[in-house]
């Protein structure tokens, strides 16, 4: 694992943002997920300039990272509705070119089962931006999960629906479950950039670069993967 620390989360989430161009203009069309969250709002906002600016659009196809269960796609708080808001209508992106887990779909295997052939037909997963939960957690793969399954419906902790809660407008009764590419999927992905900013994750950033390389701390397994680099503020490194 690669470690770039910049000294402001706007000059980490500009770094992240340059890689990341840099290894999709590599592809004719990569297929990539990118994490929804706090922490990758500006990093998102340098791709939405980047693409306005130069008057094109992403070579890229998408695939939703995770969703909550229980949750539709327009309400404020899914993970389709932040891409919705970042990058998909301001970039103009059409919906033939991404796919997201349905929150409300009656047959969740299915939606796994979607997922899965999606990313079988373009030969696997190229580009994976993950933000790094307060647990360790890469998605919705939250600590224990097995590093070997693709797709997974995850019963979520608490420190997770806490988190969780901010994203919504007003009071709401979390749901308790998420859907997310899995493990076996994120570590077999081509390129992995990790991004993690803010005080309040130096802990589990230390934990994630010198702890045990292991499924209690699911960031931790990306250690091992032969392209991963993890991007940090100065205040996320700050235990190293």
């Amino acid at each position: 694992m690669k470690i770039v620390v910049k000294e402001s989360y706007a000059d980490m989430s500009w770094a992240a943002a340059e890689d990341f161009l840099a290894i999709a203009s590599s592809y004719e069309r990569p297929l990539v997920c990118l994490p929804s969250g706090h922490t990758p709002i500006l990093f998102c906002k340098y791709l939405r300039d980047h693409y306005l600016s130069t008057g094109t659009k992403p070579n890229w196809d998408f695939i939703g990272l995770d969703e909550w269960v229980g949750v539709p796609h327009s309400e404020k708080g899914s993970c389709r509705h932040f891409f919705d808001e970042h990058l998909f209508i301001p970039l103009g992106i059409t919906e033939d070119r991404f796919s997201f887990f349905d929150g409300m779909a009656p047959d969740i295997e299915m939606e796994k089962r979607k997922a899965e052939e999606i990313i079988d037909s373009h030969g696997g997963l190229d580009i994976a931006v993950l933000g790094i939960g307060a647990n360790g957690h890469l998605g919705f793969n939250e600590p224990g999960s097995d590093p070997t399954l693709r797709t997974q419906v995850i019963e979520l902790e608490a420190i997770t629906l806490h988190s969780g809660q901010s994203y919504f407008l007003g009071p709401k009764d979390m749901p308790t479950k998420g859907l997310t590419l899995g493990l076996g999927t994120l570590l077999s992905t081509s390129h992995v950039l990790l991004i993690a900013n803010g005080k309040h994750k130096a802990d589990i950033i230390a934990k994630t670069v010198n702890g045990p390389v292991g499924n209690d701390i699911p960031a931790s397994l990306m250690r091992e993967h032969p392209a991963c680099t993890l991007y940090l503020d100065r205040d996320a490194s700050g235990k190293l």
